[in-house]
């Protein structure tokens, strides 16, 4: 994953570099060396925010959440 990846899912998601930091569970000087491109993004990283940015994308649609809801809770449709 390149830098221009990385920090276009950190955007994404809403978060800024503190905020990466601490989701990611790693130090802020490295979240900030891999939005600059002086370190690369190791591959279980990458993979990690990548599967995050998809999850969080798929539950931000009303639709998905309401699936979720009706799920996991198993409360009928209530329209």
């Amino acid at each position: 994953m390149d830098s221009k990846r990385f920090a276009h899912l950190r955007d994404l998601v809403g978060y800024d570099n503190p905020g990466i930091s601490r989701m990611l569970n790693i130090d802020i000087q490295e979240v900030e060396a891999f939005c600059l491109g002086t370190k690369p993004v190791p591959e279980k990283l990458a993979n990690e925010l990548e599967a995050f940015v998809d999850w969080s994308c798929e539950v931000s649609h009303t639709e998905t959440k309401r699936e979720l809801a009706k799920k996991y809770l198993d409360q009928p449709d209530q329209e």
